[in-house]
């Protein structure tokens, strides 16, 4: 099998696109995290309250990411 006949095998895994979405959300998480934390910090909190904030916001957003893409497969699977 050639890299092409990979692309096009119905049996082939799926996980190269997996992998790709769990990326993209931890990248976007990571800037959601960032972003809070800036804005934390030039608000004028200490390193405590910016790290937390941080911290925070990174699993908010995973945590919304996570459960929009379980929405999305249970809402695939009624089709």
């Amino acid at each position: 099998m050639t890299g092409s006949d990979l692309s096009t095998d119905p049996t082939a895994p799926a996980l190269p696109t997996w992998a790709l979405w769990l990326m993209i959300m931890a990248l976007f998480c990571l800037v959601v995290a960032l972003s809070a934390s800036l804005v934390e910090s030039l608000a004028g909190g200490t390193l405590p309250t910016v790290l937390r904030s941080g911290g925070t916001s990174f699993l908010a957003a995973a945590t919304l990411c996570f459960g929009t893409l379980q929405a999305v497969r249970e809402l695939r699977k009624r089709r």
